[in-house]
């Protein structure tokens, strides 16, 4: 998730834990054929992103989106219970060794052991819900390979299909690809920019200090915007040609030094420039309507019960269904 184009995705929920009651347990959010989901995740998954994005708890509102974002929390919670039983089912097995390979992999996005450790520390993630976030991860990937197996390549027919449905995807608009470095502290911020102008190398500053870990692992890279920036970032990035820096930016993410790495004009993509993204783009919905299906009949199947106040009613505990609230 790039912090700078507000987002929620499946991938980024949140949760606040309230009073659980009915249960006879008060660590127990909900089970999933008798396996138990606990008070305690609820809460991390809150600790984390509230660190990350307070601002997401700010507002008159905040309140009821805290509610709604416990809801999908503990919706996301059950299907990853779902998945795992069902993975366990097909001998689906992730060894310490595999997870341990993908931390490798990711560390190598990161100047040293430090700044790796910094980057959890940012994002409120201790080492062994990194190792559990992983191991999902590749139950999931290795459950998706083995449903999709037998998904044929798109043909041409498919591809042209798509294209001609789907055109607007394809119409480049004119952009302009950033680099950023956040920090927190603006004394730090014009700390950094000087010893940029002074010859340091932007992404390796990058890598080393930039609170948004994500860019971080790529020097500081924001690719290519697919949604507006914050107004503030914007309008410095408008001011800038390939190659400038900005001054420092402060939004309410924090303070950012920015520098323009390329630039493009707008065009509409041919058929034979996309030919390869749409074909991997309908292999991928294939492969995702696969997944969902086999979601949602485990869920239909499931004896889902749910003791959280107030969210009985509106997790999406498919058919089989018990609640321990009162």
């Amino acid at each position: 998730m790039k912090p700078l184009r507000i987002a929620v995705a499946a991938a980024l929920v949140v949760a606040l834990a309230f009073a659980l009651v009915g249960c006879g347990n008060k660590d127990v959010a909900a089970t999933v054929n008798g396996e138990k989901i606990s008070n305690e995740e609820l809460q991390t998954q809150l600790d984390q992103v509230k660190k990350r994005f307070p601002q997401f708890f700010q507002g008159a509102d905040a309140a009821q989106r805290e509610i709604e974002f416990k809801q999908r929390l503990l919706d996301e919670l059950i299907n990853r219970e779902l998945i795992a039983q069902a993975s366990s089912d097909r001998g689906i097995k992730i060894t310490d060794s595999d997870v341990q390979k993908q931390i490798d992999t990711i560390k190598k996005g990161f100047k040293d052991q430090a700044a790796f450790d910094a980057a959890l520390k940012n994002a409120g993630i201790d080492p062994t819900q990194l190792n559990e976030q992983i191991k999902t991860q590749l139950v999931t990937q290795k459950l998706v390979e083995q449903l999709s197996k037998d998904v044929a390549k798109p043909t041409q027919a498919e591809i042209k299909a798509y294209y001609d449905t789907h055109k607007s995807e394809f119409g480049q608009t004119a952009a302009k690809r950033a680099s950023h470095i956040l920090v927190k502290d603006k004394a730090q911020a014009e700390k950094l920019l000087k010893e940029i102008q002074g010859g340091a190398d932007f992404s390796k500053l990058a890598k080393a200090n930039s609170i948004d870990t994500v860019s971080a692992q790529k020097g500081g890279d924001l690719d290519w915007p697919t949604t507006p920036y914050v107004p503030e970032f914007q309008a410095a990035l408008d001011k800038l040609k390939v190659g400038q820096l900005s001054a420092v930016v402060k939004t309410q993410f924090g303070y950012h030094v920015i520098k323009v790495t390329d630039s493009r004009a707008a065009k509409q993509q041919a058929l034979s420039e996309v030919s390869n993204t749409i074909s991997q783009k309908v292999v991928e919905q294939k492969r995702a309507d696969l997944y969902q299906k086999l979601l949602d009949d485990l869920r239909k199947k499931a004896k889902i019960e749910i003791f959280v106040k107030d969210l009985a009613t509106k997790v999406n505990t498919g058919s089989k269904t018990a609640t321990g609230t009162k």
